[in-house]
């Protein structure tokens, strides 16, 4: 999976509900993905429970967590995705658990793939 840029923050694209959605490849998020609240209802997912979570300034907070499916590297996976009230979608460190990542900003390079 190639990604890009933006504004200096490699970015993916994620198919979510079969709905394409860029997201900040974030190495400090532990989840799967995290997308703004709007977002979540537009695509009509389930709720499934809450969850707490740490901020990156250390602020804890409490959110929705929905289930969702998603293609990610040629496969339809189902992965919990939580809320935020950010404009911002993220793909966590939990959704690259069996995968290499290569980020070069110099070079312009956003690269995931499977782990051999």
């Amino acid at each position: 999976m190639k990604g890009y840029f933006e504004f200096g923050s490699p970015i993916i694209e994620l198919f979510i509900e079969g709905r394409k959605i860029p997201a900040l490849l974030d190495t400090g998020f532990n989840g799967h993905i995290m997308l703004p609240e709007p977002t979540i209802m537009e695509l009509a997912l389930d709720q499934i429970g809450v969850s707490d979570y740490l901020t990156a300034s250390g602020d804890k907070r409490f959110t929705k967590v929905y289930r969702g499916n998603i293609k990610f590297l040629n496969e339809n996976i189902e992965v919990p995705i939580l809320s935020t009230e950010s404009e911002y979608s993220l793909a966590g460190m939990e959704l690259f658990d069996n995968c290499k990542l290569t980020i070069e900003r110099k070079k312009n390079i956003v690269d995931v793939s499977k782990s051999k």
